[in-house]
């Protein structure tokens, strides 16, 4: 199908003029060989002299941008990340979880209390998600209709689908029955359906642990 409606871009020419001035282009003309009539090809080397230093100098010094801060510098250090790698390459931790078949959500929370003892905080987070991502899936008819089951972590157990707050709400419970810390955070995604917009929306579309 062809496009029925195109918008021509507006093309910002002092900027692009800027940016021309900015860069320093040495172009050399063909040269003829004096032995034959051949024309060599021509050679354009390009050199470009931007000063990025400057232009992050600029981005940074203003007001328009969003300051980060960290709100623990060793979420994410050495240790943790390697911890996080080898529990993701255990895969004995793999075939005993894919293993389980529990007919309850206490089964299912007793068998990660007793598999998970002993073990560091990193891996009992693995063995909640790993088992969460094996076993529940995304409840597409349910987002794309706007009508949504049960979302607790029972309801998401039962049905073995769910949407982000089902996902959520079962994380949280089975951290919570192994007494590991664990927080639902509500915000805004730019997901399937997203429109830019200049307003605040007026409710979050998203939920994560």
């Amino acid at each position: 199908m062809g496009c029925q409606v195109c918008k021509k871009s507006t093309v910002n020419e002092s900027a692009i003029k800027k940016t021309e001035n900015q860069l320093h282009l040495k172009k050399y003309a063909p040269h003829k060989s004096t032995n034959d009539n051949t024309t060599e090809k021509t050679t354009i080397p390009i050199n470009l002299t931007i000063n990025d230093d400057r232009i992050v100098d600029q981005l940074t010094s203003t007001n328009d941008h969003v300051e980060i801060h960290v709100a623990d510098p060793q979420a994410f250090n050495k240790s943790l990340i390697q911890q996080r790698q080898q529990a993701i390459n255990n895969t004995s931790y793999q075939s005993t979880i894919q293993s389980w078949r529990p007919k309850s959500l206490q089964q299912l929370t007793e068998t990660i209390k007793a598999f998970s003892k002993g073990k560091s905080f990193v891996d009992r987070h693995w063995i909640i998600f790993y088992w969460i991502a094996c076993n529940i899936e995304y409840d597409t008819v349910s987002y794309f209709s706007g009508k949504y089951d049960d979302q607790t972590a029972e309801g998401v157990f039962r049905a073995k689908k769910g949407v982000c707050a089902g996902y959520a709400n079962l994380y949280k419970y089975l951290c919570d029955q192994l007494e590991i810390p664990c927080e639902i955070i509500s915000g805004y995604a730019k997901g399937y359906g997203f429109e830019n917009r200049t307003d605040a929306p007026s409710e979050t579309d998203h939920a994560w642990n």
